[in-house]
């Protein structure tokens, strides 16, 4: 780890002042400058039924309303446009989805027209006027139906509903099964989720036709690459595109891309030359914007009698919706590397099916297939202990790998950094009083009354940062750090914050490098005009990856001010060091220099150092007393964890209440305990609620039936239960901070941890499958039937074949 890195800061957050104080600002509060003209308003015309062909949209009543300056149907607006672009896979069947439907509308809310008006109301009165003709087409909705011979196709020129089809085998699977004393067989369900930020999508786009410049204001996870993808869609230079994120209300991987709507609207402010925003609505939210998960995975694991896991087959089928968005393919594709987990597998099968479904496309949500690989692993861990009669805990410490033998390769090829996972485990179990609860529960079945107490676990994986291979020729994540004529420290970083903390890590890391207070640094992000650079904010990479571009920033910053200051107290660079804001001579601290005399020197007489190349994002130069500085990391890191659930769940009404949740994360190097717990419990919350509550659903028509927050169960606060948080530290050897990710982990082990409690409280009553949510009257149904002696539940009697095995029958 590098010696200017502060670990266990407790730095608070410097964001929250203003969010809390009303004086922060997000899209929607935003107003063109004064000397433009007032923002227009896009409305969206949806479809309201699942698969049709667009006979006609009549749309002269709604140009006729006051107020309303245009109206469009998609061809009007589209056709030209190249289509929107997905992450490449060898065998992808890709068919062309433009930002408007053209011909076909093949989900609800399938966007056919756009209003435009003075006012939202007026727009949203004449969306009340467009008259569509629809012809209705069959729909399909279930993505194992969707596979079936004669189901209803989305794309005819496919000729099937299928994506594509990915098949894998590392190491001797056959001599995994031969070698087993046993085989079991499951079938789970990650079902759909709705990312529900509080912030819906939102934008605004404003076009000088005396420059020819476009300004962007978005809410968004990636404005270089929001930058970029106008660019193309409008085919304009991207140096006349200055895109800026407001602050940002929760995006959860739903707001990486565009998928339409908002290109749509920059189109619009370019061809009226007047501002143009677009809000979307919550029920739109809910209906178009890209959902998560969506996976049934068919699971046949072969297994010693000590326990010892030696291989898995997995069959998956990935209910993708209606059409593919840029990072659609990325998700169900990333499940089998993972498949890993915290074990020692000597060999593992998987078969991949994308299917399409008419339903909004999914993409990466909180976790994004590292959830979906880690609930199979952990229900296949307890089915595992349960057949055996053996302790859940010890089945997963006689799988482990060992400390020592990192960094250690996975038979799927991932090259796993550093980690500790025993030790999570033995903290967790001590935290949480495990013999104490096992205790417990063996009272609560002796006394057989209404209530029974469960017990479960998770420990998982998280891979986070980058691997080493690069996407373009312009670094993955870049950063100027600035010392200033008034001695303060300016950080500019490419990274779009979305809420996470960004700006106090930044802070935080360049006053520890730079040895001066956090009050004298400031940090610039969110703006593509910025000397930084970033592909975007997910895969929990930003403290690791764009941290680290800052710190290097930092160190070349620091050893400048070092040289100039060298030459002012007649010393050498080595005798020097910096405290609160000034250059001194060790040992002499009379002899010093303010930071404010070294920028000043060095902005009068540039050639006092060496000058920096001109930033290649946009070529403009650096200078000053700065620095410039990329990282592009040799490859991932790999958190991991160790989850304990304890639950009641009450037969007589189906309710699951959580009566302790520990949570013991190895995030690396933690340099703001404040910042990392905040994720931690985030990723619990939404995790906990994947297995309690949430669920996107549809009807066999296609229609939304989960389409608002009535009916969309987002947990209140009072249903989150209290977390017991601590911390393993293994530092990573792939950046200079030591840091991993942690954003994501409690959507990776929370779901498994409390499903394994739930059926293990079930567990008497033989009860040994329970798909997500996990709701009352499912549990409650399930008590019935175990105890009417009508209870059926049985495991799959072989993996089904999905992928090019079928398509060849």
């Amino acid at each position: 780890m590098n010696e200017h890195v502060q670990t266990a800061g407790l730095e608070r957050r410097r964001e929250d002042y203003g969010l809390i104080t009303g004086l922060s600002h997000y899209v929607d509060d935003l107003r063109p400058p004064v000397e433009r003209p007032a923002a227009l308003y896009m409305i969206v015309v949806r479809s309201p039924y699942a698969h049709a062909v667009i006979k006609h949209i009549k749309l002269d009543a709604a140009r006729s309303l006051p107020g309303v300056i245009a109206a469009f149907e998609g061809a009007e607006l589209v056709t030209g446009m190249p289509p929107i672009d997905t992450i490449p896979l060898p065998g992808l069947r890709k068919p062309e989805r433009r930002p408007l439907a053209v011909d076909h509308v093949r989900y609800v809310g399938d966007p056919v027209a756009v209003i435009v008006a003075e006012t939202l109301s007026s727009a949203e009165d004449a969306r009340d006027l467009v008259d569509v003709e629809y012809d209705l087409l069959p729909v399909v909705t279930d993505p194992e139906a969707a596979l079936e011979p004669g189901a209803p196709l989305l794309y005819d020129e496919l000729g099937s509903n299928i994506a594509f089809s990915l098949e894998s085998e590392h190491g001797d699977i056959q001599a995994a099964f031969n070698n087993a004393d046993r085989i079991v067989r499951l079938h789970i369900v990650n079902q759909r989720l709705a990312p529900s930020s509080l912030e819906p999508r939102v934008c605004m786009f404003d076009f000088d036709p005396s420059s020819g410049e476009l300004s962007a204001w978005v809410s968004s996870q990636a404005v270089f690459r929001a930058r970029d993808t106008l660019a193309k869609f409008l085919a304009m230079d991207r140096a006349r595109i200055k895109v800026h994120n407001a602050e940002v209300g929760g995006a959860f991987g739903a707001k990486n891309n565009f998928l339409g709507e908002e290109i749509v609207a920059a189109l619009l402010a370019v061809k009226f030359a007047r501002p143009v925003k677009w809000i979307e609505s919550r029920s739109e939210n809910l209906q178009a914007q890209s959902q998560g998960r969506g996976q049934v995975n068919y699971i046949e694991a072969a297994f010693q009698d000590d326990g010892k896991l030696l291989g898995l087959k997995v069959h998956s089928i990935a209910d993708l919706g209606a059409f593919l968005a840029f990072a659609t393919v990325m998700v169900p594709t990333r499940t089998p590397s993972m498949l890993c987990g915290p074990y020692q597998l000597q060999a593992v099968e998987s078969q991949v099916t994308g299917v399409f479904t008419n339903k909004a496309t999914t993409a990466p949500y909180r976790g994004a297939g590292r959830p979906e690989a880690t609930y199979i692993l952990e229900r296949t861990m307890d089915r595992i202990a349960h057949e055996l009669g053996l302790d859940p805990a010890e089945v997963r410490r006689r799988n482990f790998i060992p400390p020592q033998a990192f960094p250690y390769t996975t038979v799927t090829g991932l090259q796993y950094d550093s980690g500790n996972y025993q030790a999570a485990l033995d903290r967790a179990l001590a935290l949480a009083d495990y013999a104490g609860w096992r205790a417990k529960q063996h009272e609560y079945r002796v006394a057989a009354n209404h209530r029974l107490l469960g017990i479960g676990l998770s420990t998982f994986i998280e891979f986070s940062g980058d691997n080493a291979t690069p996407m373009t020729n312009i670094p993955r994540e870049a950063a100027t750090v600035r010392i200033r004529r008034d001695g303060t420290v300016l950080v500019q970083s490419g990274v779009s914050h979305t809420g996470q903390g960004h700006y106090t890590a930044f802070a935080q890391i360049a006053s520890t490098a730079l040895h001066l207070p956090v009050s004298k640094v400031e940090v610039y992000m969110n703006d593509s005009s910025l000397p930084g650079f970033s592909i975007g904010t997910f895969g929990s990479r930003i403290t690791q990856v764009a941290g680290s571009a800052v710190l290097l920033a930092a160190e070349a910053v620091r050893a400048k001010a070092l040289q100039v200051a060298a030459q002012v107290l007649e010393a050498a660079p080595t005798d020097l060091l910096m405290e609160g804001g000034r250059v001194l001579v060790r040992g002499v601290s009379a002899r010093s220099v303010p930071f404010s005399e070294l920028a000043r020197l060095v902005e009068e007489q540039p050639g006092l150092i060496e000058r920096e190349h001109p930033n290649p994002a946009n070529g403009t130069p650096i200078e000053g007393l700065a620095a410039w500085r990329d990282f592009s990391p040799p490859g991932a890191t790999y958190s991991s964890g160790a989850h304990l659930a304890v639950v009641e769940v009450d037969t007589e009404t189906g309710e699951v209440h959580v009566l302790k949740y520990v949570a013991v994360d190895d995030c690396g190097r933690v340099l703001n305990h404040y910042l990392t717990e905040a994720q931690i419990h985030g990723g619990l919350a939404q995790g906990i609620s994947q297995a309690l509550y949430e669920e996107v659903f549809y009807d066999q028509d296609g229609q939304l039936l989960s389409g608002t927050l009535m009916d969309y169960a987002l947990p209140i606060a009072a249903q989150v239960p209290d977390f017991v948080t601590a911390l393993v530290e293994t530092p990573s050897p792939n950046n200079p901070l030591g840091a991993k990710g942690v954003g994501e982990a409690g959507c990776i082990g929370g779901p498994p941890a409390i499903v394994n409690a739930v059926l293990d409280a079930l567990s008497p009553l033989d009860i040994k499958t329970l798909d997500m949510p996990l709701k009352p009257e499912k549990i409650w149904a399930l008590v019935q039937a175990a105890r009417n002696g009508t209870l059926v539940q049985s495991d799959p009697s072989s993996l089904p074949v999905l992928s090019s095995e079928r398509k060849k029958k």
